[in-house]
């Protein structure tokens, strides 16, 4: 059977990581899964969300809505404790170079994007990502701020990669998910040159899946699992409803 808690596996948390599934793999077998002992740590996420051998996995919405859409089944979304944060949502900050102060979060779930934040160049991880890429596109759309040309955008591979283009000045600005964020802030020393600019709206935050071999039962099971070992919610619906753009740029 494959686990995976892949989204904030960065080299300097893996034990933090591993901390993470411990609880969660005792739940998992006293529900009678064979859980494995350790996470799957394989590049090829698309292989592992889609394999029969799935018992639990991380995603993000953008995945869910769209590659995965029909191919596997929604489990519930964890909880995580992260200004930006909610009961199972989250949002972006966008980030550019100091000086300026840093923005708080929001009141209302509704984006707070001034033009300034969002001028010149953007890094983001990659185009099929909810708050790298298409989370920043659909609020400033909604906020009527021009979305940028193919030619403006740098695609760094990973959120970390895209504070340290903006830190680098091969970009101006980067929208990264509120937990990687803090993430950031305690291992990545370009994400300390760096301010909070903006935030995209409360969208609902990365899921766990589990494989379409499970039926209604084993699908419960699983779920109770999750519930039981870490704070996490069930959100009806697990995505943000709302139109997807297109993630190509």
């Amino acid at each position: 059977m494959i686990a995976m808690l892949p989204m904030y596996d960065w080299p300097e948390r893996r034990t933090d990581t591993d901390a993470r599934w411990a609880p969660l793999c005792a739940a998992l077998r006293a529900e009678g899964f064979d859980a494995p002992n350790h996470l799957a740590r394989d590049e090829n996420l698309a292989g592992m969300w889609l394999s029969p051998d799935l018992l639990i996995g991380e995603t993000c919405s953008q995945p869910l809505a769209t590659l995965l859409a029909g191919r596997v089944r929604y489990v519930a979304t964890p909880v995580h404790d992260a200004p930006g944060c909610g009961q199972g949502t989250y949002r972006s900050v966008i980030v550019r170079r100091r000086p300026g102060a840093d923005l708080p979060p929001p009141e209302s779930p509704a984006a707070s994007i001034p033009a300034s934040a969002v001028t010149g160049r953007m890094a983001a991880n990659e185009a099929g990502s909810m708050s790298g890429f298409v989370a920043p596109a659909r609020d400033m759309n909604a906020l009527g701020l021009a979305f940028l040309d193919e030619g403006d955008i740098v695609f760094t591979g990973s959120h970390r990669g895209s504070i340290q283009a903006v830190k680098a000045g091969e970009a101006d600005f980067a929208a990264i998910d509120c937990v990687t964020w803090q993430i950031a802030l305690a291992h990545e020393p370009a994400a300390r040159e760096l301010h909070i600019a903006g935030w995209t709206a409360s969208r609902p935050g990365l899921p766990l899946i589990t494989s379409l071999r499970y039926d209604d039962a084993a699908w419960e099971r699983i779920r109770r699992a999750v519930l039981a070992s870490m704070p996490a919610v069930v959100l009806d619906p697990p995505i943000d409803p709302a139109r997807l753009p297109d993630p190509r740029p």
